[in-house]
């Protein structure tokens, strides 16, 4: 029944997180950002993991079954995420030469090349800081998570060739994978922090993923009672879901350590807007919301490069009075987003219908 469908309210909360994540990551200067919801919003990105294995098992669940689909399959994941991610690696490389060469007239916080040292960079060129190779929050840092995405279609693929036909079977076997990721760390670390040590971050990358996936089989299971629902209680679950978000978000600083609650959050958050029966799940359609799914890769890549000329131009040279700081964010909001359109129009479109042909 749900074959073909796009599920546009879940691309919006994919733009919405890339932009939390952003509001996370800014230096915490105003209400804006110096608030208990944004300083808890780093974990957004783990609703990334959830969604992508919610969608991509929507997608693939009637076709992944033999070699040939999967090597397509991850080619088409290939070409997606690296021509993206190599350009911002390379435009961060480019900024710490200049700052090199001009360190004799401008003094800089960080020395350059100190911070983001070559030793450093080949890690994350090749997509490894999710793994032991893992060296530092230095270059674009948060490209952590798509070195756990990308390693998180490797154990997708080959779990599907095996499993993927048989439903309960892959239930089953993503509760599993679900199971030993948080299994090692608490034999490791003795936490279901799955944020302790990002050096594993690609088992973090597993168990969202297959949470994901757990919440969709789960949803198609209800379908038909859900396709039931009222708008009037689409409209109460919606409410009901975003204040239990919220509620958790703020208070981080506690569930960090019971990490399996935010994914069963998250998955609750994808469970009732999947079936977009609210005025929330109206509204997450209008254009605004749809165009900021679309660029959320570029934002959630550009935004360490765009905080940086922030606090260069901003903060340091230009020096805002603490009462204009909350515009000097907005403005920031908006320019992390105009920058994020044009890279996606010429990086990832361009490349990705170039890499098709």
């Amino acid at each position: 029944m749900d074959t073909i469908r796009r599920f546009y309210v879940l691309d919006a909360f994919r733009g919405l997180a890339a932009l939390l994540v952003f509001l996370y990551h800014m230096p915490k200067l105003s209400s804006l950002t110096a608030n208990a919801f944004i300083k808890g919003s780093g974990v957004f990105v783990d609703l990334f993991f959830v969604l992508s294995g919610f969608v991509i098992y929507h997608n693939y669940k009637n076709k992944l079954y033999d070699f040939s689909t999967s090597k397509s399959f991850i080619t088409k994941r290939i070409k997606r995420l690296i021509p993206l991610h190599v350009y911002t690696l390379l435009i961060l490389l480019i900024l710490e030469f200049i700052k090199y060469l001009t360190s004799d007239y401008i003094t800089y916080s960080i020395v350059p090349f100190k911070y983001n040292t070559m030793t450093s960079f080949w890690p994350q060129l090749f997509l490894l800081n999710s793994t032991p190779f893992f060296s530092g929050f230095n270059w674009n840092g948060q490209n952590w998570s798509i070195s756990a995405e990308l390693i998180t279609y490797f154990l997708f693929i080959l779990t599907s060739l095996l499993w993927l036909k048989k439903k309960k079977v892959t239930f089953f076997i993503s509760f599993l994978i679900i199971c030993f990721g948080y299994l090692f760390f608490v034999l490791k670390y003795n936490t279901y922090k799955v944020s302790v040590d990002f050096k594993f971050s690609f088992i973090r990358g597993f168990i969202g993923f297959y949470f994901g996936i757990i919440v969709y089989i789960l949803r198609n299971y209800f379908l038909v009672l859900l396709n039931r629902i009222s708008k009037i209680i689409g409209n109460v679950l919606e409410v009901l879901v975003l204040i239990l978000v919220l509620y958790v978000v703020c208070n981080m600083g506690y569930y960090k350590d019971y990490f399996f609650i935010v994914h069963i959050v998250f998955g609750l958050l994808l469970f009732v807007f999947s079936m977009e029966k609210g005025i929330v799940s109206q509204l997450l359609r209008l254009q605004l919301f749809q165009k900021l799914g679309q660029w959320s890769y570029s934002i959630y890549l550009n935004h360490t490069l765009m905080i940086i000329l922030y606090n260069m131009i901003i903060i340091k040279a230009i020096g805002v009075s603490k009462e204009y700081i909350i515009f000097s964010e907005i403005l920031l909001i908006a320019m992390v987003c105009l920058y994020s359109y044009f890279t996606y129009e010429y990086i990832e479109k361009r490349f990705y219908k170039k890499l098709k042909k």
